[in-house]
């Protein structure tokens, strides 16, 4: 299947997957941010601008879900799109491991940047507590892990 196709469907399938998992899915108080996890595959597959893209629509979509400080999650996973984007000149991002602590970076970096903006725009910080701060970013790369096995980049330029 191109691309072209491709990425419009894991658009849509993504959001409803993120949904369900979101609201059924959650172990002992953990949630992983899959949206999160696509953008930061999506920006070191395809580069900044495909992932931005979609990153920004995501975040519209986890912002109506949120309910709170509409536009963050937006801006958020621009962000991490962006700075996935840029490492992937001077990183290679198709492998596992650099993409397992990719995702662990910027899921810490977002976890701080939602905070901030809630500090800037509500007044209070909006922390996330310390369970998900210390082990989403761990979740996330087991999310990246098996994401990468079904959707191996080596396999997909052949």
């Amino acid at each position: 299947m191109s691309s072209s196709i491709k990425l419009p469907v894991m658009f849509f399938v993504a959001m409803i997957v993120q949904w369900w998992w979101s609201t059924h899915g959650i172990i002992w108080g953990l949630a992983q941010q899959l949206l999160l996890v696509l953008t930061v595959a999506v920006a070191a597959r395809y580069g900044a601008i495909r992932a931005m893209f979609m990153g920004f629509f995501w975040g519209r979509f986890l912002d109506m879900l949120a309910g709170r400080l509409f536009g963050a999650q937006a801006l958020a996973l621009t962000l991490v799109a962006f700075g996935t984007g840029s490492a992937r000149r001077q990183i290679d991002l198709l492998g596992i491991g650099s993409q397992c602590v990719t995702v662990f970076c910027m899921t810490l970096a977002y976890f701080v940047l939602i905070g901030l903006l809630g500090l800037v725009f509500l007044k209070t910080f909006l922390w996330v507590g310390w369970a998900p701060f210390l082990f989403d970013p761990i979740y996330n790369c087991l999310v990246m892990a098996l994401l990468f096995v079904f959707w191996d980049p080596v396999l997909e330029r052949r």
